[in-house]
């Protein structure tokens, strides 16, 4: 990317199921030359999750890092906090970000989100990102939905937000890094980002390759 402001973009990771993903999208992200910072945000569930989900475990947020395989050039543009420093500069609306991923989102931080409760950086952030108008995505892992549930979709969906939850896209493979590979590359179009894997993408001529197939 020649010139110009680079994106700064916000990574939470809360107790869902689904780590993974959250390690999938850091990849991706910081191999765009597009994004010039990443602030990473894991909450104290992310890492009870993450411990019982990954081979090695997850214990720590630097886990989440190491896991994703980056290049020191990548490592630089991480900066993590603590989800207890709601004093961080992603807490301030004057601190200037493109947008916000939550990769899980639990049940628990959209229906914090949704009425406006600020327990903790995450949420904070989340919260932030909503009234400065920026993009927010929500990974929310949780199924089938209660009525509770899909009324707080509802609410985070008025304020601006956009609920992703982590469905297949069966048209990419059913190769399972293929799929958090595409899952990845559809949150950050989302935030207005853009990715070198055309590969992911549905291509000219692809529903002649569907029925072919």
């Amino acid at each position: 990317m020649s010139g110009g402001r680079k994106k700064v973009v916000v990574l939470g990771v809360t107790g869902a199921s689904g780590i993974t993903l959250a390690v999938h999208f850091l990849r991706m992200a910081t191999s765009s030359d597009r994004i010039g910072k990443v602030h990473l945000v894991v909450s104290r569930e992310a890492i009870r999750v993450g411990a019982s989900e990954v081979d090695p475990p997850i214990t720590t947020p630097s886990d989440v890092i190491d896991r994703s395989t980056l290049s020191d050039g990548a490592r630089e543009r991480i900066e993590i906090h603590s989800n207890d420093d709601v004093g961080a500069s992603i807490a301030s609306g004057s601190y200037r970000t493109d947008g916000m991923a939550i990769i899980p989102c639990s049940s628990g931080t959209l229906g914090s989100i949704a009425n406006g409760i600020s327990r903790g950086l995450v949420q904070r952030a989340a919260d932030l990102t909503l009234k400065e108008r920026r993009p927010l995505i929500l990974a929310l892992r949780e199924t089938p939905f209660s009525l509770i549930h899909a009324e707080n979709i509802v609410a985070v969906t008025r304020a601006g937000a956009i609920v992703m939850p982590p469905v297949p896209a069966f048209y990419a493979g059913q190769d399972w890094e293929t799929y958090l590979d595409h899952f990845a590359m559809r949150v950050l179009d989302l935030l207005g980002v853009e990715t070198d894997r055309p590969d992911l993408r549905w291509p000219d001529g692809g529903a002649a390759r569907r029925e072919s197939a």
